[in-house]
C-alpha cells in the first residue's frame, strides 16, 4: 500500500463545490434593524450579540461576528451578517471578500464572483481583490482566466510574490511543470517565507528524481519552523529515500508539537512495521485510532500488527472496523477474507 502523505495547503486547496437549496434571507425590518440572532455557546459571539444590540449600525461588529460564524462553518449565518454589513458600508472590500468566501463555501458560485466584481468595479486595480479573483478562478478550474488575472497583478506590481505563487499553481493544474517551477522560484526569490512554494518546488524536483528536492524541503522548514506540512514533506522525502532515522525524528517532532497530526502517527507506524518493530508500530497505530477514530488506515495497519502478533481475533475486529469506515479499499477486504479463511 502506498504510504500516506497529505499536505494541507489551505490557501489554494480546491474546494468541493455543491448545490445548495437553502435560500438565504437577512431578516431586516428597516435599514437600521439587526439581522436575526442565532443562539450560540461561543462567549465571543455572545459578547458581540450584546454589542450589536447597542450599536445596530456598526458594520464592523457584524463583520466580526460573521468571521466567527465563518470559522465555525456556519456559512448561512455569516452570509446574513455580511450582507447587512455591506448594506451599511458597501465600499469596504474586507466585507465583500469574506462574503465571497462564505458564498463559495456555501455553493453559491455566482454570488461569490459577483461580490469580488463589485469591489473591482469600484477599485479595479486593488491587488488583494485581484489575487482573490485569481484564486476564485483557479478553484473553479478557469485556469486561463486565473492566469490573465495574475498577469494583470504582475503588470501593476512586478514584485508581488503571491501572484507568482498563484501562477505556479495554475501551471501545475495545466501540467506545465517547467513554468510552474519558474513561477515558484520567482515567488521564493521575492518572498523567502512562502513555505508552500518551497514545498511545491520540492515536489516538482522530486518528481524529476532530482536530489535538489531535499534542499527545497529543507528551505520550506527553515521558512517556517512551525509548519507541520513543511516538516511532513521533508520527512516523507527522507522516508522514501531510506533515511528512516531522519524521517522518524521529524515525525516525532511533529507529534510533540501537534498531537492531532494524524499522518505523523500513520507514517511512523508504517516505518516501524517495515522494521518489524511491532510494539512501536502498534503504539503508533493505536494512538492514531485514538485521536482520529474515523481514519480507516489506522485500524487496517493495527490489524496487520495484531495479525503478525498472532492475535487473530483483534486483527479481524480491526479489519472489520477499517472496512466499515471505507469499503472501497480492496487491501482491507482481502486481509479480512484471508484471515477468516485461515480460521
Amino acid at each position: 500500500m502506498k504510504k500516506s502523505r497529505i499536505l494541507n495547503i489551505v490557501s489554494y486547496t480546491k474546494i468541493g463545490l455543491f448545490l445548495c437549496l437553502i435560500v438565504l434571507v437577512a431578516s431586516c425590518k428597516s435599514d437600521t434593524s439587526a439581522v436575526t440572532v442565532h443562539a450560540d455557546d461561543d462567549p465571543a459571539i455572545t459578547e458581540l450579540n450584546a454589542l450589536i444590540d447597542k450599536n445596530t449600525n456598526d458594520a464592523s461588529l457584524y463583520y466580526q461576528r460573521a468571521q466567527l460564524y465563518y470559522d465555525k462553518e456556519k456559512y448561512d449565518q455569516a452570509i446574513a451578517d455580511l450582507r447587512f454589513a455591506v448594506k451599511i458600508d458597501s465600499l469596504n472590500p474586507d466585507f465583500r471578500h469574506l462574503l465571497s468566501d462564505a458564498y463559495l463555501n456555501y455553493g453559491h458560485i455566482h454570488e461569490a464572483e459577483q461580490e469580488l466584481n463589485e469591489v473591482l468595479r469600484v477599485f479595479p486595480e486593488r491587488i488583494p481583490t485581484l489575487l482573490k479573483m485569481a484564486e476564485f478562478k483557479y478553484i473553479n478550474e478557469d485556469y486561463d482566466g486565473s492566469i490573465l488575472t495574475v498577469n494583470e497583478i504582475i503588470r501593476l506590481d512586478p514584485q508581488n510574490a503571491e501572484a507568482y505563487f498563484m501562477l505556479g499553481m495554475n501551471f501545475i493544474a495545466l501540467n506545465d511543470n517547467t513554468r510552474a517551477i519558474n513561477s515558484f522560484q520567482t515567488a521564493v526569490e521575492l518572498d523567502s517565507k512562502l513555505t508552500d512554494a518551497w514545498i511545491y518546488l520540492g515536489e516538482l524536483y522530486e518528481e524529476k528524481k532530482d536530489p535538489k528536492a531535499l534542499q527545497y524541503y529543507e528551505s520550506a522548514v527553515l521558512s517556517n519552523p512551525a509548519s507541520m506540512q513543511a516538516k511532513h514533506a521533508k520527512a516523507y522525502y527522507l522516508q522514501n529515500h531510506k533515511d528512516i532515522p531522519g524521517a522518524l525524528e521529524l515525525y516525532r517532532s511533529i507529534i510533540v508539537e501537534d498531537k492531532s497530526y494524524s499522518d505523523a502517527y500513520l507514517n511512523s507506524g508504517i516505518l516501524y512495521l517495515e522494521m518489524d518493530s511491532l510494539n512501536n508500530a502498534y503504539e503508533q497505530f493505536n494512538l492514531l485510532v485514538g485521536i482520529n477514530p474515523t481514519n480507516y488506515l489506522g485500524f487496517y495497519y493495527r490489524g496487520i500488527v495484531n495479525e503478525k502478533r498472532g492475535n487473530k481475533e483483534a486483527a479481524i475486529k480491526d479489519y472489520t472496523s477499517s472496512l466499515n469506515l471505507n469499503n472501497n479499499d480492496k487491501n482491507v477486504q482481502n486481509a479480512l477474507d484471508n484471515l477468516k479463511n485461515q480460521k
